[in-house]
């Protein structure tokens, strides 16, 4: 009996078959991979979202207990003027201070002060921002802002 080889289109067939089964497994595991990927950031940014920010004093600042707020101030620190939290509640605590200048960077220019805070416990209480210099005893300016903290 005389063996024969199989028809090359047989051959062929089995070949481009073998290939597109990798290139399918290849290709889930990519998507797999990018799926992850786009998760994790998303969870990223939403877990290190800093809240809402207020500029106003006489508007109310309204956050359950967990919640993370920005207060945002214009100021110039070139002059030796700068904010600072005269009367936080002990159950709000102050997660980050950071300055950012207005655009273009100018020598002299201003740019706005952030505070973030923490609501740690329910109640309401009244933050003074003073705006003043270190060797001053007295701030020149005040701003109050009302928290209200629901759990």
């Amino acid at each position: 009996m005389e063996h024969k080889a199989p028809p090359v289109t047989f051959y062929l067939m089995e070949r481009l078959i073998s290939r597109y089964c990798r290139l399918e497994v290849a290709m889930n595991k990519i998507l797999l991979c990018s799926l992850s990927v786009i998760l994790f950031l998303i969870a990223g940014c939403a877990a290190s979202s800093p809240g809402a920010t207020y500029t106003d004093p006489d508007k109310i600042i309204r956050v359950e207990v967990g919640q993370e707020f920005t207060i945002s101030l214009k100021a110039n620190p070139t002059t030796g003027y700068t904010w600072d939290a005269l009367s936080p509640a002990s159950w709000l605590q102050m997660v980050e201070k950071s300055y950012k200048a207005d655009e273009p960077v100018l020598v002299g220019s201003g740019g706005v002060e952030n505070f973030r805070f923490k609501a740690l416990g329910k109640g309401q209480t009244t933050i003074t921002m003073g705006y003043g210099r270190l060797v001053d005893s007295k701030a020149a300016q005040t701003k109050v802002f009302t928290v209200e903290v629901s759990s």
